[in-house]
Order: C-alpha cells, then structure tokens, then sequence
C-alpha cells in the first residue's frame, strides 16, 4: 500500500500526541515540553501542517529580518480585484537604473554559507528585451496548491491546510493576475498552470524541472523564468503569520525574491541571476517602500540552473488571505515591466 505525504504526517503526529500524553502521565511532562521546542521538530510540524519546511535561519547577525510579524485578523475583508497598472514609458537598452547607492536596499537573509559582492552584482548590465513578438516569460508553479488563510467569503475546499486545488485560490491563480498584467504591457507569458505538487509533493521540484526544460527546449525566446510560491511563517504559539504591506492604497502580502546558489548544489550561473533579482528587489522596494521581505540566498538550486533568468518568487505567507497576495502582483508586475528592456 503506498502511503502519501498527507497520511503519513497525520499518522506520524498521532504517534507524537500519544508520547505526550504517555510523558504527562509519568511526570515527565516537562521533559516532553523541552523535546517539541527543538528546531528539528518545530521545523517538522509546521510541515505537517502547511507541506511546506521553512528556510533556515540567516547565519549572518547583520542580515536584515526575514519577515516582520503581524497580528493576523480572524477575518480580512476581500479587497477588489486589482486593477491593470497604467501604461508604461518604455526604457531604451542600456539606461542607466542602478548606482552604489541604491545597493542600500538590497537586504539578505541567508540559508547557505555563501556572502556575494551584491554591489558589484547590482550594477551588472542587463540584456535583453522582453517584449519580443515571441514568448519571453514563463510563470511555473512547483508547488501550485499552495493557498491563503480562508475568509468567510472564499468558497473552496482544502485538501490539506492551508492547500487546495480550486485555481481561483491557488498559486495559479497568482500567476493568472501576474500573467495578464505583463500582456497588457506587450510582454508575452507561457504560463503553465500545471499543479506540480498534486499528489506528488515530494517530486514536485523534478516534475516542474521536466515542464521548464521542455517550454525552454520549444521557446528558446524566454528569458525570464519565474517559480511562483507562498511562504509558510509562524509564530512562536504555532499560528501562522501574515506578512503585511500597502501597494496602490490596498492591504498587500510582501513578497520575497529567492536565489538558489551553488553552495550544495551544481549553478555556475547562480550569480548572473542573483544580479537579476537584485534588480527586481531594488525597483520593486523603491516603487512600494515595504513590500519586499530580504533577498533569501539558499545553498540549493531550485531548477535556477536550467537557464539565466530564473529566479522564485514568494507571494505572501499561509497568513495572508488571496486577496492581500493578489494585491501584491501590481508590484511585481511593474518591476518586470521596467526591467523589460534591458539596463545598466
């Protein structure tokens, strides 16, 4: 019989639960408290709540905080669909955008051993024209169950928490909005709207690798690759975290750009991309002061190795209700759409 991830995470804290009763009973209570504030087992319950592991702490004291905390609301009220952003002036290749002095709002947190020179990678030129008459962007969604705490108003079921397959609440349905802000603009998007994580959580990086070589190997025209994802941040009583930000006058998620590096992983180009989402950051925290959480550097790959231009993106937390993360993708829009033509 095989047992899926859902199954074996309830069985595995049933067995949990009943030690703990078994300690109580003992008097050794105490001693079963010390053994569920170890960071393993913390780090395995949020799994098995959420399906997801969260990052490893920075190990640099200088690095800014990954997220700010917030008193997360029993209910949110569903802001209105946001709407298109105005048109863009588009910037001619080779524009000037970046000095040393914008490396002020570059902040990392790190879960890998590496320190790069990002002045030197913020002030790399940029090459490329996303507006070509041919696909130059592709959205993916390696974990596309991913959802939002659930409002009053949200008709949908969760096959797991804080999980669902309904398309209206997912992480696709984040990519719809970001897709159709980046066509209004001229920018053509392949976005496969692909749950990679259904029913195969623990293979979803290899099969959405399979969906990316294949769009790469049929559209060599894409250049910009984009993992779209929700974080999963809790407090210190377990309950989850929302993170919070203001994009055109509307509660916001604050997103987080993700760089695997080459610290425990093949990624001779991890640099050429951190130098991309360097940029990202930049222009997004500049456009919307607050809505970018650090630059989280990890020691893996992601499936960033597959090509130049590939980066993840978190879009919010399990706190967050869908509607603060869809507030969140104007923003993310407009810092791709201003790096579209390239810059130096």
């Amino acid at each position: 019989m095989k047992w899926n991830n859902l199954t074996l995470r309830v069985g595995v804290l049933a067995v949990v639960a009943a030690m703990l009763l078994r300690f109580a009973g003992s008097g050794i209570f105490g001693n079963a408290i010390g053994i569920f504030a170890q960071p393993e087992l913390a780090s395995f319950l949020i799994y098995s709540e959420t399906g997801r592991l969260p990052p490893l702490p920075s190990t640099d004291p200088t690095s800014g905080s990954s997220c700010v905390p917030t008193t997360q609301p029993t209910t949110a009220p569903t802001a209105p669909p946001p709407t298109a952003i105005p048109p863009t002036v588009p910037i001619d290749p080779g524009t000037s955008m970046f000095t040393e002095e914008d490396a002020k709002y570059v902040k990392f947190t790190y879960s890998c051993s590496l320190r790069p020179d990002y002045k030197k990678l913020l002030l790399q030129k940029l090459s490329w024209d996303l507006t070509s008459d041919k696909p130059t962007v592709l959205i993916v969604h390696t974990h596309g169950t991913e959802a939002y705490t659930k409002t009053p108003d949200a008709n949908y079921q969760n096959h797991a928490a804080f999980r669902t397959t309904d398309d209206r609440y997912n992480m696709i349905s984040i990519g719809d909005e970001l897709t159709r802000l980046l066509e209004a603009e001229g920018i053509h998007v392949i976005h496969d709207r692909t749950a990679h994580d259904y029913l195969d959580y623990d293979n979803a990086y290899e099969n959405s690798r399979k969906a990316v070589q294949a769009y790469l190997k049929e559209y060599p025209s894409i250049k910009l690759v984009l993992d779209i994802h929700r974080d999963a941040l809790t407090n210190s009583d377990g309950s989850q975290v929302a993170t919070s930000a203001t994009v055109n006058g509307k509660p916001s998620a604050q997103l987080m750009y993700v760089s695997g590096s080459n610290d425990s992983a093949t990624h001779p180009n991890w640099q050429k991309n951190l130098s991309l989402i360097e940029k990202l950051h930049v222009v997004t925290e500049k456009n919307f002061p607050g809505v970018t959480r650090p630059i989280n550097l990890r020691a893996k790959a992601y499936n960033q190795d597959l090509s130049v231009g590939s980066l993840l993106v978190e879009v919010g937390s399990a706190g967050n209700t869908h509607a603060e993360a869809m507030n969140a993708v104007p923003a993310l829009a407009e810092a791709i759409i201003a790096l579209a033509w390239g810059a130096e």
